[in-house]
């Protein structure tokens, strides 16, 4: 009985500290981890999503916020990015580098349920990486170009010298891609359009005819 008791207690901390997993580090390209659960960087949209990758970017430009005070001026910012089919567009004018992964542990699990959740079909999924260059002084804003509705940003801050990631973005933190589409009108009601100003114009000429 105590064996079972002390087995349901591991297996509940195991359960309680799962997500953690999700905000771990992993290697990828020329860059290693500086520690296996670096400090955070997070994404700034323009709502929540109510999903695992918590942050809704109704817009292509976005914002990459530290947590605390940290300075990381002269550092890089790395964007990482999962798309749901096909890797494709740019952020800050710079294209992406394919990834066979997602190098953060646990985060395919939390971007597919994400994906999911939010409706979005990914029949294939692709992974990638730009690396934005050097950190200024002043808020971080990137814009996405030609990327499609329900591409998944992450950031990574990098230190150029050593190659070590100090930064990385949480799923709960991350951000995706999610622009309303304005509705285009069909044909049928270009047509009905169309047709009715064709009848006003004809009352129109018709009332100034008899006057």
């Amino acid at each position: 009985m105590r064996t079972v008791k002390t087995l349901l207690l591991l297996l509940s901390v195991a359960m309680i500290s799962l997500p953690a997993f999700a905000d771990k580090c992993d290697s990828f390209g020329s860059f290693t981890c500086s520690k296996s659960t670096p400090d955070i960087v997070n994404v700034t949209g323009t709502g929540l999503t109510g999903q695992s990758v918590g942050i809704l970017l109704g817009s292509n430009t976005f914002g990459i916020n530290l947590h605390g005070n940290a300075s990381v001026v002269g550092d890089d910012l790395i964007i990482l990015a999962a798309f749901p089919n096909g890797m494709g567009g740019t952020v800050n004018g710079v294209s992406f580098t394919s990834l066979g992964s997602f190098p953060e542990q646990g985060a395919l699990g939390a971007i597919q349920s994400t994906w999911s959740g939010m409706g979005i079909v990914f029949s294939a999924p692709a992974y990638g990486y730009a690396n934005l260059g050097t950190i200024g002084n002043g808020t971080i804003s990137i814009t996405a170009s030609g990327v499609g509705n329900g591409t998944i940003f992450y950031a990574e801050i990098v230190n150029p010298t050593t190659g070590k990631i100090l930064y990385i973005t949480p799923n709960s933190e991350a951000g995706i891609l999610n622009i309303p589409t304005s509705a285009t009108p069909e044909p049928g009601s270009l047509s009905l359009i169309g047709t009715g100003l064709i009848g006003l114009a004809g009352v129109v000429r018709r009332k100034i005819a008899k006057a």
